[in-house]
């Protein structure tokens, strides 16, 4: 039996929404989504075929993936697994390596092999390699504290609350940290994210290379609604639904300063598109209607506004190029598609448009993947 997502007040959003469950080192795969910690393994809680048009679509656009498994990588001595968690520009796959004591590691993934770089857990990295993320403590009572990688080198974030972590890194060093409070912190500087009067955005907050903020927070009516906050001028922009829709999600940024999100109805019609820098929607595509029935609960994109629509409630994951309502199955494009996997769930998408994801089978994963796009002359 398929689950059907549905979105709900923030305030409603643990107890409604499908989180991933974790085993005993806490529940983090989705912490860039919903902030909560970094991945465990093997409890992962979470119909429409495209016909001909999406079919010329696809060819159109040219999409073609190359299926790697990152459960066949070769891992150091006495490891068990790496879980992926962000792809930059160079095709390196950052994420949390899990040793046999369940000790966890910052590692990449390059060429088939997966490298250690410091104990902690994964969470954002940058172009430039640098990892946000967290070293732990306690790991008996799972205690954190933010820190910055880099090589070898660790460089700890200062905070005041005992499970504190980087949420998200842009390419210039300037992380989101979580702990009391939320704060920007570069170079031993900390500034904090000031909202406006009683907002509290604790969802999908991410950072561009301009250092403008974007996220999600609940209103004094008991809605969702998208917020933009440029950390230069001090001016915050409420990202509104259109008027057909009660709600709206701000879940990513890109580096253009678009704003990628849901304009939508619990439980019914979800416009997916993107909200400039004066906070007018633009809609890419619509689900939950009676032609196209699903609905999903995680996008992803890139700084050319490629838009991955994920987490749905057929299990599939689907590519929108543009504006006009035509999305694409991201396995019709995949050449060496294993017959037994599924792509549940893409959690990261590059420039070039690799993705990174994982493949579900009654909420136990199956498969880890990187997605390489493949060019013309490859």
């Amino acid at each position: 039996m398929k689950t059907e997502f549905k979105k709900s007040r923030l305030s409603l959003v643990i107890s409604n929404k499908e989180i991933d469950s974790r085993n005993d080192v806490g529940n983090f795969h989705e912490l860039r989504a919903y902030l909560c910690p970094p991945p465990g393994r093997f409890s992962w809680v979470l119909m429409l075929i495209l016909g001909l048009w999406a079919l010329s679509a696809l060819a159109e656009e040219d999409f073609r993936y190359r299926y790697v498994s990152l459960e066949d990588a070769v891992l150091p001595p006495g490891f068990l697994f790496f879980d992926p968690i962000a792809i930059n520009d160079s095709g390196r796959v950052y994420g949390t390596l899990y040793d046999e004591t369940d000790i966890i590691y910052v590692a990449v993934y390059e060429d088939g092999v997966v490298t250690i770089i410091n104990p902690g857990f994964t969470v954002a990295a940058n172009e430039s390699g640098t990892v946000g993320g967290a070293v732990v403590n306690d790991p008996d009572n799972f205690l954190t504290q933010a820190a910055l990688f880099r090589g070898s080198q660790v460089e700890l974030i200062p905070a005041n609350t005992e499970f504190d972590y980087v949420i998200d890194l842009n390419d210039s060093g300037t992380a989101i940290v979580a702990s009391s409070e939320y704060f920007l912190y570069k170079n031993g500087k900390t500034t904090a994210l000031d909202f406006g009067p009683n907002a509290l955005p604790y969802l999908f907050l991410h950072v561009n290379n301009e250092g403008t903020v974007s996220g999600t927070n609940s209103i004094s009516s008991g809605h969702n609604r998208g917020i933009l906050l440029d950390t230069k001028a001090g001016k915050t922009t409420q990202l509104d639904p259109l008027p057909t829709e009660s709600d709206s999600w701000a879940v990513d940024i890109n580096n253009s300063g678009k704003v990628l999100g849901y304009s939508f109805v619990s439980g019914g019609t979800e416009r997916i598109g993107l909200w400039d820098k004066k906070g007018k929607f633009k809609t890419y595509f619509v689900e939950g209607t009676p032609e196209f029935p699903t609905i999903s609960n995680f996008l992803a994109f890139n700084d050319n506004n490629l838009i991955v629509i994920t987490s749905t409630s057929d299990g599939k994951s689907y590519l929108v190029t543009k504006p006009g309502g035509v999305r694409l199955n991201v396995a019709d494009s995949v050449e060496n598609m294993p017959a037994d996997q599924k792509l549940s769930k893409i959690l990261d998408i590059n420039n070039k448009g690799d993705m990174i994801g994982y493949s579900l089978s009654s909420y136990f994963v199956t498969d880890t993947y990187l997605l390489q796009r493949i060019d013309d002359d490859d």
